[in-house]
């Protein structure tokens, strides 16, 4: 489809949706919790800058996860229906609701095989790939770290490298980012990816 489907009106939906989704959630930095969704969706418009869809499903990402957890919605059903009256073509908007429900890992599920899971989905693999390279950007525990090296490597085995939909520079930032949490100098992790967000 193409990518000029989207108004500025949906940005400004989509945008207003994951604010409210996120309303009163923090993150562990105590940071307000919708500015990682934002920087996940700099980091789209950075390494995909005319993927529209994977701007707007980097927005919307964690809602279904959150929003009904901490009561901002009453179900995961009217998030889904905040998130389809947000994008006006209806098609679209079913695109993105089916990226974003993807994304969504249950409880239980090993972490690689939610990656796996997530191959046949372009728009949700390229937003979950760009999500954990924000999340390493923000002081992993060594858990996460482990978690997110392990699945990487256990989806780069399955397919024999990087998965089609992942820009090189992409792939390459995060593997370096992966690579660079075995060594000491988190600060310096840090500091490379939030060079990656403002470049």
């Amino acid at each position: 489809m193409p990518e000029n489907r989207f108004s500025k009106e949906d940005f400004e939906d989509v945008y207003a949706t994951a604010r409210m989704a996120h309303t009163g959630q923090k993150r562990r930095s105590g940071e307000d919790y919708f500015s990682h969704p934002s920087a996940v969706r700099n980091l789209a418009r950075k390494y995909y800058p005319s993927d529209k869809s994977a701007q707007l499903v980097a927005l919307l990402h964690d809602t279904l996860e959150d929003a009904p957890r901490i009561g901002n919605v009453a179900s995961k059903d009217e998030m889904r229906s905040w998130i389809m009256a947000s994008v006006a073509n209806q098609a679209s908007a079913q695109e993105i609701l089916d990226a974003v429900e993807i994304l969504t890992h249950e409880s239980g599920v090993p972490y690689d095989t939610y990656l796996l899971s997530l191959q046949d989905n372009p728009l949700a693999i390229r937003v979950k790939l760009l999500d954990m390279l924000h999340n390493l950007s923000t002081s992993p525990s060594p858990r996460q770290a482990k978690k997110y090296k392990d699945a990487v490597v256990s989806l780069e085995n399955i397919i024999g490298g990087p998965p089609p939909e992942i820009s090189r520079k992409h792939w390459s930032d995060l593997k370096l980012a992966l690579e660079m949490m075995g060594e000491s100098s988190k600060a310096h992790l840090r500091l490379l990816v939030r060079e990656l967000l403002i470049e």
